[in-house]
C-alpha cells in the first residue's frame, strides 16, 4: 500500500488527539479523586458502585433516623426529669399545708403555687421536639393538653416508629396518658393536682394527707417510663454505633471500586505527558520533510 504524505498527517492528528483525549482523562481522574466517570470506564465497577452509593443513601436516612431518635429520647428524658421536680415540690407543698399549724392563708399561698405547678406540668406535656410533639403517639402534628381541662384530654394511644434498618422499626414516643394518666382516672395526674388545689382552699387536712401518696403513685408511674425511655436511648445509641460502622464498610468498599489511587495516576499521567511530547517532537520532524528536501 502507498502510504502519502496526507496520510502520515492524519495518522499523526489522530495519534496526538488519542494522546491528548488519555491525557484529560487522568487529569480528570486526579482532579475528582475518582477513576469511573462514566460506564465505559469499567463496565463491571459502575455496577459495583452505584450499588455502593444506593446502600449508602439508604444507610444514612437509618443513620439520620437513629439521631432524631436519640434526639427524640433525650428531649424526653429532659422533660421526665422537670415533671420529677414538680411532683418533688408538689409533695413538699402539700406536707405543708397537710400540717395543721399552717395558717388558712398560707394553704391559699399553696394552692395558688400548685395551680402554677399545674400549668408547668401542662406547659411539659405539650413539650415539642424537631415540630414533633412528644406525648401524642402518632399525632405529633397535635398538642395533647389543654390548658382549661388537662384531665379529661386523651392522648393519641399510636406509637411513633423510625427504622433504623430495612427490617427493624423501633418505637420512640410514649403517649401522655402513660406518664400523667388515663383521661378522668382517679390517678390522673392533672386531677390529683385540682383535687390537691380544692383540698388545700378548703382546709381538708385529712384529704390533704392522702393527696401525698397520690403524688408517691405518680412517681412511681413516671420512673416505670422513664426507664423505658433509658432502655431506648440506649438500643439507638447501639444501633447508631452499628450503623457508622457499615457505613465505613460500605465507604471503604466503594473506595477500592471508584476511588483512583493517586500514586498510579501520576505516574501514568506523566508518562502520558512524555508520549504526547515525543509525538509531537516526531510530527515536527515528519512535516519538515518535503519534496524539495529530496531534490537536494
Amino acid at each position: 500500500m502507498r502510504v502519502t504524505g496526507s496520510m502520515q498527517s492524519i495518522q499523526l492528528l489522530k495519534n496526538l488527539r488519542n494522546n491528548n483525549s488519555t491525557i484529560i482523562d487522568w487529569q480528570n481522574k486526579l482532579a475528582t479523586g475518582r477513576r469511573i466517570h462514566k460506564p465505559g470506564d469499567d463496565p463491571v465497577g459502575v455496577g459495583y458502585y452505584m450499588r455502593y452509593n444506593s446502600e449508602i443513601n439508604r444507610t444514612n436516612e437509618f443513620l439520620e433516623n437513629a439521631n432524631t431518635a436519640i434526639g427524640y429520647l433525650k428531649t424526653m428524658d429532659e422533660m421526665f426529669q422537670q415533671i420529677n421536680d414538680v411532683y418533688k415540690r408538689a409533695q413538699v407543698l402539700v406536707q405543708q399545708g397537710a400540717t395543721g399549724t399552717t395558717p388558712d392563708d398560707s394553704r391559699s399561698a399553696i394552692a395558688a403555687e400548685i395551680k402554677q405547678l399545674k400549668e408547668q406540668l401542662v406547659t411539659i406535656g405539650n413539650s415539642s421536639y424537631a415540630g414533633r410533639y412528644l406525648f401524642n403517639g402518632q399525632k405529633t402534628d397535635v398538642k395533647p393538653y389543654s390548658l382549661n381541662d388537662p384531665a379529661n384530654d386523651k392522648t393519641d394511644k399510636g406509637v411513633y416508629y423510625l427504622n433504623v434498618s430495612a427490617n427493624v422499626s423501633v418505637p420512640v414516643s410514649i403517649t401522655g396518658e402513660e406518664i400523667f394518666g388515663q383521661a378522668g382516672a382517679l390517678d390522673n395526674a392533672f386531677r390529683v393536682f385540682d383535687e390537691i388545689i380544692s383540698h388545700l382552699e378548703n382546709n381538708e387536712l385529712d384529704k390533704l394527707s392522702d393527696d401525698i401518696a397520690k403524688i408517691d403513685v405518680l412517681s412511681d408511674r413516671l420512673g416505670e417510663a422513664w426507664a423505658e425511655v433509658g432502655a431506648r436511648t440506649n438500643r439507638f445509641e447501639l444501633m447508631k454505633e452499628r450503623i457508622e460502622d457499615q457505613l465505613v464498610s460500605l465507604k471503604e468498599l466503594r473506595s477500592k471500586v471508584g476511588d483512583v489511587d493517586m500514586a498510579e495516576a501520576l505516574v501514568e499521567l506523566q508518562q502520558r505527558e512524555n508520549v504526547l511530547q515525543a509525538s509531537l517532537a516526531v510530527g515536527a520532524r515528519l512535516m519538515q520533510v518535503s519534496l524539495v528536501d529530496f531534490l537536494r
